[in-house]
């Protein structure tokens, strides 16, 4: 995760924005070596989703403005916690297109998505104990967690 770019979208006190900016910057220690951190968040670090969130914020704007509800009818669902998200639609056109807008979008954060995670699948699954042929399934999800960049 870029530092700046997570920094800039922090509105609090400057002396408030300094200590979060040398605690970003302080660095790890991993098995009695350190390592300068210059991006990213600490793995695991109870802090780590609360500033995803903050670093997210503006992507389901992205997606809704691309794709706006027709009256009562909605496009398209962005669901996310910390750096995981869902993108839910019944268009399977619109799945994709979110995927290369938000590709790009969060290029300046410092993330991207990883493809060995993403995957565009139904939301709901067929049961052959609880129909004998599968049903007109009316959604597609596509899910992308985001990994961290570590430069």
């Amino acid at each position: 995760m870029n530092h700046d770019y997570l920094l800039s979208k922090i509105h609090c006190p400057s002396s408030r924005k300094r200590d979060l900016k040398q605690w970003l910057k302080a660095g790890v220690l991993d098995n009695g070596i350190f390592e300068d951190t210059k991006a990213g968040t600490p793995q695991g670090g109870v802090i780590s989703p609360l500033l995803a969130n903050i670093a997210l914020l503006g992507m389901e704007r992205l997606v809704k403005e691309r794709y706006p509800n027709k009256g009562t009818a909605v496009q398209v669902n962005l669901i996310r916690y910390a750096d995981d998200f869902v993108v839910i639609s019944k268009d399977l056109k619109i799945i994709e297109q979110c995927k290369t807008a938000i590709s790009e979008w969060l290029k300046p954060v410092g993330l991207e998505i990883k493809p060995e995670k993403t995957r565009i699948c139904h939301t709901l699954l067929w049961s052959k104990e609880k129909s004998p042929s599968p049903t007109p399934i009316p959604n597609r999800a596509c899910e992308f967690p985001c990994t961290r960049l570590l430069m």
